[in-house]
């Protein structure tokens, strides 16, 4: 004890026989954590070096346990929101915050006296410090100060206490101050939504919760676990999937730009498919569980995407930026402004959401990130100027860290063969201004896991679909990612501008070529034909009808009612994708029994119902195509006049038909879907078209998308024979190279879309059954027989 031998150089036999051998000591294992206080107040003196020895007592020396992740995963899912501890230690504020920006704040209660600011009963992360905090100096050890518990801070969680039910985990109940004071008969609470009080096997329960037991009688429950870590990790396992929105206070301060209420914009103004589609890529990614069309606002309302104020509820400015179905209305300068070698102008404008996929597509091109050929030490291979990855980096940092309050539009600039710059609105924020270190042209170093958020919800958003990962790593990823590539990366503030300006150099070029450079992996780019559900009904509903015949169904049910549904005619089962209380209503009088509603997880382990999803979800697919009838695109029919599965454009007027669109880095593209041959009486039709069919492909729902030739007679409608339709298909197909293919896949992706991010094929009763806007891409990295030398013949992956 007097100092010249390390803690933990003393052998745990000498410590407790000093202990044993001290008159204020409470003798008996069980008893052992009851010397706590004694300890501290015994030989913890004078009270500096009390106030040290706790200090680095509760600082965190190693990572955190898994018991306290799990309880924040808990609280991010809403699942559990107010915590009392009586510990000092820092794990706790640790793991919540660890969570940010997705918790947005967690309050922290009577850390001094009085400190009863932030306390709320429906807090959605909250620590409630019974004993005081040590970081304030004002934690309550010693046996007088845990006597009685402050009566204002018992009096602000009564009400709390009253209404929930409350789980202890980790607490014996010897002090007085939580068993008596806060929890006991003087307070008047009868926990009638219980008490459930954890303890390990063989422990012996402290005389004052055996009092509180005997006290709350049926309404107390003594419940045996593992361990801390055990029951929170366990709690976490079972109910993934589950989470509860909470409901922000409507006089809460908007604290960021992003954050304020845009009061001229309405739902309305909203894309609220995209909405979902991004939302529910943000909940798996947190494992928050699916969300469906009716979970989506509560859900935007924990995120501060739609904001209560002034007796009206109004999308925040983060929601009409990510979301808006025109932002340009509300921020005009919201654009990205690029250039290569300050030419070739081009503005991305609309939402951010649409603007990174858009601006992805742009860096792709060849005059942005040309292929360049790296000399190694024996070989050479073929990759990008610059690091896919590092672009992205930049232009994430762009979108969810620039000042949307200057009128100033954002800019990418590529100096062709040098570099490509990023030059965003937006001066440094307090926090940064602290802690990095500018030059005099205002060059900074990037400081690792550092970051100050502008843009909260947009940053919250932007990590939850994947497209940045933890703050404080983005920049730091940019320099590295450059430097192995050969080339770099600079930041800097320049004095004067209210902007931040990133600049990326590519690899130093050979001998001034601009397609030979000095010096890992490359990566590849596969399109699949299939367009992927990103949303679908949690449920399928299944009815049986006690009819057999269309006609005798229409008679009885009023089917323009009934949206879109599978009849079995043969044995009266009928399928849909609406809820089961309108499937009842609606098909009430030829019911032979009430809707079972099926979940998704039990359709996809059964085959059959793997089946009946998959034509009901082309079924509504062939709705959304009747919608394109009007510009020439028709379902084709087989000898019984139904679908067959394909779909092509049929002649305008009896001559060609054109249809113009816009691609990733052309507008205005004109293509002619219909092409007339021949002439008089021997003229025929070439039509565009494609067939369809729902698959699932690597856990993945889609539709593939198959392009064809329809060969069409003189009216451009009726398709040729087979045998002439055969002749004329195997001479066409010397033309189908695989550019001519990424185009036709380019092509119905844009059409099917009508320029959208995804696409809609549900109904009024049906809005989770969305699909992505664009084909499935999957990048590989390229190894294969590419690591041989450079004489050899090589192939990619």
């Amino acid at each position: 004890m007097g100092g010249k031998t390390l803690p933990e150089q003393i052998k745990m036999s000498e410590w407790t026989a000093w202990l044993q051998g001290q008159k204020w000591f409470v003798r008996g294992d069980e008893r052992l954590a009851e010397n706590f206080p004694l300890v501290i107040e015994h030989e913890l003196w004078p009270e500096a070096y009390r106030r040290t020895a706790l200090m680095d007592l509760v600082s965190l020396k190693q990572e955190l346990g898994p018991g306290y992740r799990a309880m924040a995963e808990l609280v991010l899912r809403g699942l559990a929101g107010t915590i009392l501890t009586t510990n000092f230690d820092i794990c706790l504020p640790k793991a919540l915050n660890d969570k940010q920006p997705h918790i947005r704040h967690v309050a922290e209660v009577n850390r001094a006296s009085g400190d009863f600011n932030e306390f709320s009963p429906f807090a959605r992360a909250q620590i409630v410090w019974l004993h005081g905090k040590t970081e304030q100096y004002t934690d309550r050890n010693l046996i007088s100060e845990t006597q009685v518990l402050d009566p204002a801070l018992v009096q602000k969680l009564i009400p709390l206490l009253e209404s929930t039910p409350l789980v202890v985990v980790g607490y014996r109940g010897a002090e007085p101050s939580i068993t008596s004071s806060l929890l006991g008969p003087d307070t008047g609470l009868k926990f009638r939504h219980g008490v459930f009080w954890c303890h390990r096997a063989g422990d012996k329960a402290h005389p004052n919760v055996d009092a509180l037991a005997q006290r709350l009688g049926q309404n107390f429950q003594y419940l045996e676990i593992d361990g801390f870590d055990e029951l929170f990790c366990d709690l976490n396992r079972e109910m993934a999937g589950l989470q509860r929105f909470s409901l922000p206070s409507a006089d809460a301060p908007a604290k960021q730009f992003d954050d304020q209420p845009i009061t001229d914009a309405t739902w309305a103004d909203i894309d609220a498919d995209l909405a979902l589609t991004t939302l529910r890529q943000y909940c798996a990614k947190l494992e928050r569980g699916a969300i469906d069309s009716m979970q989506l606002k509560p859900l935007m309302r924990e995120l501060g995407l739609l904001i209560g104020a002034k007796g009206q509820e109004s999308p925040s400015a983060a929601c009409v930026l990510l979301f808006g179905r025109a932002p340009g209305r509300f921020f005009p300068h919201s654009v990205i402004a690029a250039t290569v070698a300050d030419k070739k102008r081009r503005i991305f404008a609309g939402n951010l959401i649409g603007q990174y996929k858009a601006v992805l597509e742009w860096f792709e091109q060849e005059q942005v990130n040309p292929s360049i050929k790296v000399k190694g030490r024996r070989q050479h291979e073929t990759r990008t100027a610059y690091s896919e990855r590092s672009l992205v980096e930049l232009l994430v940092n762009m979108i969810v860290h620039r000042d949307y309050s200057i009128a100033k539009p954002s800019q990418i600039n590529v100096v062709p063969n040098h570099s490509v710059r990023f030059v965003n609105p937006g001066a440094t924020l307090p926090a940064a201004a602290g802690r990095l270190r500018l030059g005099p042209d205002g060059v900074f170093a990037p400081v690792p896991q550092f970051s100050d958020l502008r843009n909260r919800a947009l940053c919250d958003v932007f990590f939850g679909i994947s497209a940045m990962e933890r703050a404080g790593t983005g920049l730091t990823d940019t320099c590295e990612l450059a430097a192995e590539l050969g080339g770099a990366a600079t930041f800097a503030y320049p004095p004067g501008q209210d902007s931040f300006v990133a600049q990326l150099f590519r690899i130093e070029a050979s001998a001034g070529s601009t397609t030979v450079a000095k010096d890992t992996r490359p990566v590849g780019t596969y399109v699949l034909n299939l367009l992927p559900f990103v949303a679908t009904p949690q449920a399928i509903t299944h009815i049986v009808l006690n009819v057999t015949r269309w006609d005798e169904l229409e008679k009885k049910v009023p089917l323009a009612e009934a949206g879109t549904f599978v009849f079995e005619w043969r044995t009266g089962d009928l399928w849909s994708f609406m809820p089961e209380v309108l499937v009842n209503t609606l098909f009430a009088p030829v019911a032979k029994g009430p809707a079972r509603k099926i979940p998704l997880c039990e359709v996809e382990n059964d085959r059959v119902l793997q089946a009946k999803f998959s034509w009901l979800t082309r079924r509504h697919f062939e709705d959304h195509l009747r919608l394109f009838e009007a510009r020439g695109l028709i379902i084709e029919k087989d000898k019984n006049g139904h679908p067959a599965r394909r779909a092509y454009f049929t002649a305008l007027k009896g001559g060609n038909r054109t249809i113009i669109y816009d691609t990733p880095n052309r507008r205005g593209v004109r293509r002619d879907v219909v092409k007339r041959r021949g002439e008089d009486h021997r003229a025929w039709f070439e039509c565009e078209g494609f067939g369809y069919e729902v698959v699932r492909q690597a856990n993945v729902w889609g539709i593939r998308i198959k392009p064809f030739y329809m060969f069409a007679k003189r009216d451009g409608v009726t398709p040729l024979p087979g045998y002439m339709r055969t002749s004329k298909a195997t001479r066409r197909i010397k033309f189908d190279r695989n550019a001519n293919v990424e185009s036709d896949l380019s092509f119905w992706a844009r059409f099917l879309s009508q320029g959208s991010q995804v696409i809609n094929i549900g109904n009024r009763f049906v809005d989770d059954l969305l699909i992505e806007g664009r084909f499935f891409t999957l990048d590989v990295q390229e190894g294969g027989l590419a690591d041989g030398f450079a004489t050899q013949d090589r192939r990619t992956a």
